[in-house]
């Protein structure tokens, strides 16, 4: 063992108010195995970004977000293909990929994917060219996810969502949006793009949904106007949207959005571009430590891995 293993841990403290004690219980487990970090905190978009592209591969064995989605999806746009892996200190509100790789938010589960994690290798998506690690969608979502404020949602949480929904359907029309995918025309009043099963925490979206493959599952809702988009937002939660066939799914590796100019286009739970809008898989994966019986088959980087293993073979 030439040195201790060292994390860089970005944290997004505004994310993450309700919940440093968890953080800081990971951290007094990390220090008890002796895994060393540099904690580094964000003050604006783009700062988890910036840190992760410095992260250097000879210094530091993985780079830990402490935060959500949003704070993840920042800090992927940052990776290189020298960028250590990445780690999840999940204290967000929806926390869909620790979710979605079987992490739970106990303070021990955290530290021991941090420390004797495997390594999964994910290829994200991007919209307009911003990476997106879970999902991206165009339509009545996309101008939900861009109704919410930040301030409000770290005050109320989830339910920010539902009352950004009301609004929306008065606001919104919710009407046909046409896309391609694949090249194959769509007609839909929302497409949900996902690289992963699950969307808004642990409700499940496009089932077959694999982040070990390199491929996105539409989620296509062909209904158009407000009682529709209603009866949509209705049957989410209750699990209802796959189990009474609400919505159509299909396996692609592009969509294309041309309609509606200008109208809002979320990743990973914030608005990441507007209309017209390429939606394609990143030409560059990402590893990230998942934990040792995480229920994602590792496909491409199936060897177990810790974070000193990753770079010393120990």
């Amino acid at each position: 063992m030439d040195r201790p293993r060292h994390l860089l841990i970005i944290l997004n403290r505004r994310a993450a108010q309700k919940r440093m004690d968890r953080f800081r219980a990971v951290l007094g487990l990390l220090d008890a195995v002796g895994c060393t970090y540099e904690v580094k905190e964000t003050q604006a978009a783009g700062d988890a970004a910036r840190f992760a592209a410095e992260a250097a591969a000879e210094t530091v064995d993985a780079v830990a977000v402490a935060g959500g989605d949003g704070t993840i999806n920042d800090a992927i746009n940052g990776f290189h293909p020298a960028t250590p892996p990445l780690g999840l200190i999940p204290l967000g509100t929806a926390n869909v990929l620790a979710h979605e790789i079987g992490l739970a938010t106990d303070p021990a589960a955290i530290a021991a994917a941090l420390t004797a994690g495997r390594c999964l290798s994910v290829v994200p998506g991007q919209a307009n060219g911003r990476r997106f690690m879970m999902m991206a969608s165009v339509g009545f979502d996309a101008h939900v996810v861009g109704g919410v404020r930040r301030s409000v949602k770290r005050r109320i949480g989830k339910l920010v969502y539902v009352l950004s929904a009301l609004r929306q359907l008065l606001r919104y029309p919710c009407p046909h949006l046409t896309a391609l995918v694949d090249g194959r025309p769509v007609t839909a009043a929302t497409l949900v793009v996902s690289r992963g099963r699950l969307y808004g925490g642990r409700y499940v979206m496009a089932p077959a949904a694999d982040l070990a493959t390199p491929e996105f599952q539409v989620s296509i809702f062909r209904r158009k106007g407000r009682l529709a988009m209603a009866g949509y937002s209705a049957a989410l939660p209750l699990g209802l949207l796959n189990r009474w066939n609400l919505i159509d799914h299909v396996v692609a590796r592009r969509v294309e959005v041309h309609a509606r100019p200008g109208d809002p286009v979320q990743a990973d739970g914030d608005t990441a571009t507007a209309l017209p809008v390429v939606i394609d898989l990143a030409d560059q994966a990402i590893e990230v430590l998942v934990p040792p019986d995480s229920p994602v088959p590792s496909v491409g980087a199936s060897r177990k891995t810790t974070c000193l293993e990753r770079s010393y073979g120990a």
